[in-house]
């Protein structure tokens, strides 16, 4: 995650207004401990080491997927208004469509890497896979989730900031119309109505039934807890349950407890589905 920093004022507001890139958008500031800042070809990608504490982004250039590298933290996220609470798991993936101012605050020093794809790139991409008419196209926010693909293109990305290796800016390129496509297919008004409906067809549990298993763990950390017992909280099976908390949080069941039991502290919100 970055801070929009361009003609910067106190939170790196540009001064035209105008949307801002990630080489723009890296604070210089003691929010950030060191960093790495290469643009590869179609993609530009960051690598961060943020202090605790709070962050506001301007409105991007383009869509920005973030993966979070770092020990587990506590992190408040808000967003057209609306404000979102989780522990950001390692691994956890964020996106923020283009044109999207946002805050953050981050509970613990963070490393975290960003990418950022232009929208008329990834409008390319969805057009030469066969969208008819990628222009309604909406890429949809995504908030503190594993996504195993972002994951490895973002390690791949970053292995490749590191070794600059025979053919770099071709391979950067490719990963970046794999992120793109996956962005259409997963995480876009295209590809979720799909979706939901293999969340319905798989029997998806609710927000308040996540809630009310979380709230049960919290209420009963001391004493022996099973799988089936939460999941009969949650009114689903032990199997889907577990699957489905993990989809939700980033964590199983028996790490969240554990997690949990070592934090001792308020617990966090689960993630919004």
């Amino acid at each position: 995650m970055a801070e929009a920093n361009h003609s910067r004022s106190r939170h790196g507001h540009a001064a035209d207004g105008a949307p801002v890139g990630l080489r723009e958008g890296v604070p210089e500031g003691p929010a950030l401990g060191s960093r790495e800042l290469e643009i590869l070809g179609a993609i530009e990608v960051a690598h961060h080491w943020l202090l605790p504490g709070e962050i506001e982004l301007l409105p991007f250039k383009g869509h920005l997927v973030n993966l979070h590298l770092s020990a587990p933290h506590h992190l408040v996220q808000k967003r057209n208004e609306h404000m979102h609470e989780a522990l950001e798991v390692t691994h956890a993936v964020d996106v923020l469509p283009a044109g999207t101012p946002a805050y953050f605050r981050m509970g613990a020093a963070s490393e975290d890497m960003s990418m950022l794809l232009e929208d008329r790139f990834v409008r390319r991409v969805a057009r030469e896979a066969g969208v008819a008419d990628p222009d309604k196209i909406e890429i949809v926010p995504f908030f503190s989730a594993p996504d195993p693909q972002v994951e490895r293109i973002g390690l791949s990305l970053l292995s490749e900031m590191g070794t600059g290796g025979l053919g770099g800016e071709l391979y950067a390129e490719s990963l970046a119309n794999v992120l793109a496509l996956h962005l259409v297919r997963h995480h876009s008004s295209l590809g979720r109505g799909s979706r939901r409906k293999t969340e319905q067809r798989e029997g998806g549990f609710s927000k308040r039934a996540l809630e009310r298993a979380i709230d049960y763990i919290n209420d009963n950390l001391p004493r022996k807890l099973t799988l089936k017992e939460i999941a009969g909280v949650a009114g689903v099976s032990p199997y889907h349950f577990a699957r489905s908390f993990k989809a939700h949080t980033g964590l199983s069941p028996y790490q969240y407890v554990i997690h949990r039991r070592v934090e001792g502290r308020k617990p966090c919100s689960p993630a919004p589905a």
